[in-house]
């Protein structure tokens, strides 16, 4: 009997890490300015002469909040700076456009997985 209750409480231990870094943190207000001031600096590029300087620094400040909160969302945000250091080597105006588009559906992926909490 004892070795049943050892092993189940090992079993609840072992899950209760690995669910923890799924589970949604509490809401962070500082977090999600930084996710809005990243959408803003997005949207405000202009297409004909691109300049993702502020696009690429406010992505790269929520990336690493979001890594060192341990944030369920930190890949898509590391995949969202990798995305906007990836568009501030330059391009046509067309990949600039697609870019924006891309980096839009990260934002809103993160932003409606934030919501609500």
């Amino acid at each position: 009997m004892k070795k049943i209750i050892l092993i189940s409480m090992l079993v609840v231990l072992t899950g209760c890490s690995t669910i923890k870094e799924y589970w949604p943190r509490s809401h962070d207000p500082a977090m999600f300015n930084n996710l809005v001031a990243t959408d803003l600096a997005i949207e405000n590029i202009n297409c004909d002469q691109p300049d993702w300087s502020k696009a690429k620094e406010s992505a790269a400040q929520v990336a690493r909040y979001a890594e060192w909160r341990g944030d369920p969302q930190r890949e898509n945000l590391k995949g969202l700076l990798a995305h906007t250091e990836r568009m501030s080597r330059g391009g046509s105006k067309t990949f600039c456009e697609l870019g924006k588009k891309t980096a839009k559906q990260r934002i809103d992926a993160t932003k409606s997985a934030w919501e609500g909490r």
